[in-house]
């Protein structure tokens, strides 16, 4: 009887976890997940991040993007052209809530350039997302091993607050 009521705590308490560990939507609709990049060798001015963006709300659009660690932040995309892989910064980018906008790999993400100091497997570091109807919505980046690949979807690689 004692172990299963240990059992039916533990339970509780790691299903009460993930639920606090979860983003909580901001009160525009916009949650921001998933968020990590790759550590970088230490000379690396240049790093990546990547996240899912989901909206709840009515459309909105990413318009920048900011972050203590680097001396700029821009939304860029990748995309094959005329067989050649090819990377723009993008003005805007577009979210409704019909789908998440995925930042991965080969598409979307944001670039980061003048790093202050290299990225390390388990560091943390905020990047603030501002949006034209939501505002400034920030969440914690987590750095992954260099060269590691995309973690899976839903594995709260950050918390997203709203600013």
């Amino acid at each position: 009887m004692e172990f299963r009521a240990l059992a039916l705590t533990v339970i509780l308490a790691v299903g009460w976890s993930s639920a606090a560990l979860a983003a909580d939507p901001s009160p525009s609709g916009i949650t921001v997940t998933d968020a990590w990049s790759r550590a970088t060798p230490p000379s690396a001015t240049t790093a990546a991040i990547y996240f899912t963006i989901t909206d709840t709300g009515a459309p909105d659009s990413l318009i920048s993007v900011s972050t203590p660690i680097a001396a700029s932040a821009a939304a860029h995309q990748s995309q094959m052209v005329n067989g050649m892989m090819q990377m723009r910064p993008v003005d805007s980018v577009a979210v409704d809530s019909h789908a998440p906008v995925k930042f991965a790999p080969n598409g979307y993400h944001v670039m980061l350039e003048g790093l202050k100091q290299p990225l390390k497997a388990g560091d943390h570091f905020p990047v603030t997302l501002n949006f034209t109807h939501a505002g400034a919505v920030t969440t914690t980046v987590t750095v992954q091993a260099l060269g590691a690949a995309p973690p899976m979807a839903g594995m709260d690689m950050g918390h997203m607050g709203h600013m």
